[in-house]
């Protein structure tokens, strides 16, 4: 049987071992070991496709305290296709080692289904809400009995119990009409922070496109993928490609950025399936698509507040977008925009990452909070549901007074 990583032989290649990857890995910059960073990675990938290495508990370890954030990629001079390598060698991984029973069954029994999805998320916002997730803090009894599950739990976001999209659902443009678009809803997003769906669809409107919303669509896959289920993810991608088939539309939109670089990569996942192609090159972040429409005609309402914003890994990395999202906020009246030190850094997020690799993840988001601290901002901008979870935490965690929100959110507010 052929290796998974052999299919990618020719991309170890690709590396010349230059090393300017180095100080953008959010690993290296923190442990400062060759091997967790991208280069020793790709030693250590290669090494195991020539048989020299075998997969052990070490390789393992340094395999997946990469946050995949791609940073690597921007910064290469060589155009090494990391992202690939890395997902393709965790699949290896998950092939002989299998992964921890609780990632399978949420990420292969949850993740895929939007109503048990759904199910899921009122149960953790009832758990929030109801005052049950006080009373567990303030005992801490998880802690002194279970430190890792109470770290994890301390992750909690505090969202409102609030309605999405309507899938199967259609939208008409305000005015003249300028085409139609098809809305991706994703999962964290519908369900969890559906206000925030809300927005951009009415964003969408008001630019001058009819926005279509399929029924059946479901997860992108990226969790799954980035654990090494690539056979899950294969599945939802497939999903997906038949539920956004029909019809013809200007663009698909997404507004996480992780779901977004996972859309786009459709093909590769997929091996080429039929239709695939011309899917991704529709897909566009919100921001990427609003920033060529008639939006900022719209943005009337003054919004007084000091505002940075801080780039998703899989936004500037990618998807290469960077100067939209900032277009945009900088032309919402009275706004003060603010450039953050070290913004195109990861923040430690990472899907799943704060909750596997908790004290690496806090080190990384410990950095960023001390360059946002130093911004002296009001509100932190940034286009995914993980950041946004992870930079309200780090305002508890560092005292900060902070409102942290998706860049639609703002734009939404300044519409006349």
């Amino acid at each position: 049987m052929v290796k998974a990583a052999n299919r990618h032989a020719e991309l170890y290649l690709d590396c010349v071992h230059c090393g300017l990857c180095l100080p953008s890995c959010p690993t290296y910059r923190v442990l400062g070991t060759e091997m967790d960073s991208p280069r020793g990675r790709i030693y250590l990938m290669r090494a195991y496709d020539e048989g020299r290495t075998k997969i052990t508990g070490s390789f393992v370890e340094h395999m997946y305290r990469c946050l995949d954030c791609r940073a690597c990629e921007t910064a290469c001079p060589s155009g090494v296709n990391f992202g690939e390598m890395m997902e393709s060698m965790r699949a290896e991984i998950v092939s002989e080692r299998s992964t921890h029973w609780l990632s399978r069954l949420v990420l292969n029994h949850v993740f895929p289904y939007p109503w048990r999805f759904e199910l899921a998320s009122r149960a953790l916002q009832l758990y929030s809400k109801s005052g049950f997730q006080g009373f567990v803090r303030s005992t801490g009894l998880l802690e002194r009995l279970a430190p890792k599950m109470a770290a994890a739990e301390a992750l909690m976001p505090d969202v409102e119990i609030e309605s999405g999209v309507t899938l199967e659902s259609y939208h008409r443009a305000e005015g003249r009409k300028q085409g139609t678009v098809a809305f991706f809803t994703g999962c964290v997003m519908n369900s969890m922070m559906g206000s925030i769906n809300r927005a951009s669809v009415r964003l969408l409107t008001a630019a001058g496109y009819d926005v279509v919303v399929p029924g059946s669509q479901i997860c992108c896959g990226a969790l799954a993928n980035h654990a090494g289920l690539r056979d899950t993810a294969r599945e939802m991608a497939g999903k997906n490609l038949a539920a956004f088939r029909a019809g013809d539309v200007d663009a698909i939109i997404i507004n996480a950025a992780g779901c977004g670089a996972m859309l786009k990569e459709y093909p590769v996942l997929t091996d080429g399936i039929a239709g695939a192609e011309r899917f991704a090159s529709k897909v566009q972040d919100i921001a990427e698509f609003l920033a060529s429409t008639r939006i900022y005609d719209r943005l009337r309402i003054p919004i007084e507040r000091r505002v940075g914003y801080d780039d998703p890994c899989h936004l500037i990395h990618g998807q290469g977008v960077k100067t939209q999202p900032r277009m945009l906020l900088k032309s919402i009246p009275g706004i003060q925009f603010v450039e953050i030190e070290g913004a195109d850094q990861c923040c430690g997020s990472a899907g799943t990452y704060n909750i596997t690799q908790n004290e690496l993840s806090m080190e990384i988001l410990d950095r960023k909070m001390v360059n946002i601290r130093k911004a002296n901002i009001e509100v932190l901008a940034t286009g995914n549901p993980g950041c946004m979870f992870q930079f309200r935490y780090g305002a508890r965690r560092a005292g900060i007074s902070l409102e942290v929100v998706h860049p639609v959110e703002l734009l939404a507010r300044s519409l006349d």
